[in-house]
């Protein structure tokens, strides 16, 4: 019942960002190069995530979200009012790194639901963390910082949802 929710506020995002709906197919066609491994990384602090958010929770988020660059990982931290959402991205030298990661984090978490259809492989845990393997990427949306009453596993989805519109 509650990924409707998160599905509508993915379609919102797109609505009021229509101009980054084209940038994952920019792709080789046309001669067009694809963007970095890391300017993919960087997209989770992207606005059409925010705006995901912002569907997600019925109301704008207080304030501007902020992205950095620590080693290979990437962290996007989107300020909600009494906390915040965390959206990290692991960047791996290939694919076979990131899969064995996402295999390990997998293994480790208890009772978490895998989700089919979002990127390679994707899970939730119970305690609302996302994780999604794509490419060599590991993405983790953390909620854990998120206030009640939002719902921390609705917030996941949507943020991981525009994320997978974007790469």
């Amino acid at each position: 019942m509650r990924r409707p929710v998160a599905i509508l506020a993915l379609s919102a995002a797109l609505v009021l960002a229509p101009g980054l709906a084209g940038v994952a197919q920019a792709g080789v066609a046309g001669g067009v190069r694809r963007p970095s491994a890391r300017t993919l990384a960087a997209e989770v602090c992207e606005d059409m995530v925010r705006n995901a958010l912002a569907a997600s929770l019925g109301t704008q988020l207080p304030g501007a979200q902020q992205g950095s660059w620590a080693g290979n990982v990437f962290t996007c931290l989107y300020p909600l009012p009494g906390g915040q959402f965390v959206l990290r991205v692991n960047q791996f030298a290939s694919k076979q790194r990131a899969h064995l990661a996402f295999t390990r984090l997998a293994r480790a978490a208890r009772g978490s639901t895998r989700l089919n259809g979002i990127g390679d492989r994707a899970f939730q845990a119970r305690d609302g963390i996302l994780e999604v393997w794509k490419d060599q990427f590991v993405l983790d949306a953390d909620p854990s910082a998120v206030p009640p009453p939002i719902g921390k596993s609705d917030l996941a989805f949507a943020a991981v949802v525009a994320v997978m519109g974007c790469w």
